[in-house]
This record gives C-alpha cells, sequence and structure tokens, in this order.
C-alpha cells in the first residue's frame, strides 16, 4: 500500500487503482512511476499481468515491494481488470492501462471531486495524448461536461484513464462486461450514469493517453465500430452515436475504394451500400448545409496542389 498510515490519511477513503498489462514492457514502467509518485496517501496499487513474454516480470520484480501483482493467463483486458477489482480492497476504483500514466496530483483531485459530489458514481478528467516517447501531442478536445444524452446519442467524452468510481455503484451495475473488447468502459460510463445518478466533470487534465499504431483503438477498424453499434442499441439508441457513424463513414469509403481497387465485386457495392446508409443518417441530422460544405471541402482538398 503506498502513503502514510497516519490519521489524516486514515480519514481518507482508500483508492483501488488497477494495470491490465500484456506484454507492454516498454511502457508499463512509466506508467507504474506514475501511480506510486502520487500525492495520495492512500492508494493499493494492484498489476493483473496475462502471462507477459517480454521483460515486464522484470520491471514488476523491481517494484515487489510496493505493487501488488501477477501473472496468469486470461482472457483479455475485460477479465483481467474484473480480476483486479475482486482482490481490491478500495472505496474508490480506477484502471490504468499498461500503457497510460497519470499526471501528478490525479488521485487527490478525483477523490476531492468525488466527496464534493457525494451522489454521484464517477468523476473524471480530461486528458492529453502522447507518443510512444512520452512526447506530448495535444489535449483529448473531445472531453466536455458531463450529459447523459451527450454521451448515449453523439460521442464517448469520457476519457477512461481520467475516470474514478465508487466500488458500491460499479459492483451494483455488474462491473464490467469482459464480452466487450473495444467500448467495454464506453459500456460501463452508461450504465453507471444512467442507473446510479450520472457523473461529475473535473476540468483539470489527469491523464496521459498513449497513442501508437499498436494500440488496440487504432487497430479496431470496423470490428470496434460495428461492437459500439451493438452495445449502443441496448440503451434506446438504433444506430450509432454520431461521432462514431462520422468514424463508419469513412471507414466504409476506405474499405469501398480498397475493394473496388482489388476487383472484389462482392465485398465493394456492400461496403458502398453501408457507406450511404450512414452518410445518409448523418446527413438528415446535420442537415443540408453540412453535406454541402462537406462535399466542398473534400473536392477542395482533391484538386489542392501538393506543396
Amino acid at each position: 500500500m503506498i502513503g502514510r498510515p497516519d490519521a489524516i490519511a486514515a480519514d481518507l477513503p482508500l483508492v483501488t487503482i488497477v494495470t491490465p498489462s500484456y506484454n507492454q514492457g516498454e511502457y508499463i514502467e512509466a506508467t507504474i512511476r506514475s501511480v506510486l509518485e502520487q500525492d495520495y496517501p492512500r492508494i493499493e496499487y494492484l498489476v493483473i499481468d496475462g502471462g507477459s513474454k517480454d521483460d515486464t516480470l522484470e520491471v514488476l520484480s523491481r517494484q515487489s515491494s510496493r505493487v501488488r501483482w501477477i501473472s496468469e493467463p486470461d482472457n483479455g483486458q475485460g477479465d483481467a481488470i474484473r480480476k483486479g477489482f475482486a482482490m481490491a480492497q478500495g472505496e474508490i476504483l480506477a484502471w490504468l492501462n499498461s500503457d497510460d500514466v497519470y499526471l501528478p496530483g490525479a488521485v487527490s483531485r478525483a477523490v476531492a471531486a468525488l466527496q464534493r459530489s457525494p451522489s454521484v458514481p464517477l468523476v473524471y478528467g480530461n486528458a492529453e495524448y502522447i507518443d510512444r516517447a512520452g512526447t506530448v501531442l495535444g489535449s483529448c478536445g473531445h472531453v466536455e461536461p458531463f450529459d447523459l444524452g451527450r454521451l448515449i446519442n453523439d460521442l464517448d467524452f469520457i476519457v477512461q484513464p481520467a475516470t474514478f468510481f465508487r466500488r458500491e455503484p460499479y459492483s451494483a451495475v455488474g462491473g464490467l462486461n469482459a464480452g466487450l473488447t473495444y467500448c467495454l468502459d464506453y459500456d460501463l460510463w452508461i450504465r453507471m450514469a444512467s442507473q446510479r445518478g450520472g457523473a461529475a466533470f473535473i476540468p483539470d487534465v489527469l491523464a496521459q493517453v498513449r497513442v501508437y499504431a499498436q494500440t488496440k483503438t487504432a487497430r479496431g477498424g470496423m470490428a470496434r465500430l460495428d461492437e459500439v453499434e451493438r452495445m449502443i442499441r441496448r440503451y434506446g439508441r438504433k444506430t450509432l452515436p454520431t461521432e462514431f457513424e462520422r468514424e463508419m463513414v469513412g471507414e466504409l469509403r476506405r474499405q469501398a475504394q480498397g475493394a473496388i481497387a482489388r476487383g472484389h465485386l462482392k465485398t465493394g457495392p456492400v461496403a458502398v451500400w453501408r457507406c450511404g446508409r450512414y452518410a445518409l443518417r448523418l446527413a438528415r441530422r446535420r442537415g443540408f448545409r453540412w453535406v454541402v460544405r462537406t462535399a466542398v471541402r473534400r473536392l477542395t482538398c482533391r484538386r489542392r496542389p501538393s506543396p
């Protein structure tokens, strides 16, 4: 356990942070350090490793006095996080993936926000993107104050590593759905917010999200978008949230262009039809002016000479 067991610390809630890990030796030391260097005095930190074959276990062995960890085969990220939370003793929970990091003071700010809003099940803050080397690329511009309708119908504006939640409502809604691969966090936010009383937004930057070509989100493609659409239908939305729908149009357009270029006469037309269907839905919501502006912008970009 991190921190001093003094009288002040004893009055504060215990926070359990779980890091799911598998072959992330390149990044996990920075992740661990970002947790151990937090100024909050009561943190329980668990790393649930899926049996890594790289140098992850060597890194974990060096931290055994401060980090509780196990390494054994599991059924993926959701299974590892659920396993960690089942072992947790904290009143407040969070998970930090093994390639992301907390910024200094993140845990203290999150706990303070939860104490200011005792009726909300979760709080979330801002975050920023970093590259493989840890260089800041920019802020996560899609983060915004909480609105349940926006969360279901438009976009997932809650950044996972900048989110902390109470143990009781997490358990009450059934915890993470380990059957999901790409949107298990998005699904959890909706269930907790809709069933247990919303969420609170912290304007501070709490975490950094590492972006690179090998991440699950970057490699998800159509499988990720199809999973989001199946998930969101459980909450009354008949099609993808608007921002995901825009992603789907772009993904299907690339898929159609590639299939037609390769002479795939079956998959190409299907992709074109699906692309048109999603684009029409977007157009109906955005209006005729949005369609014209988008078309003009794309034509202008195509005609613009290369530098």
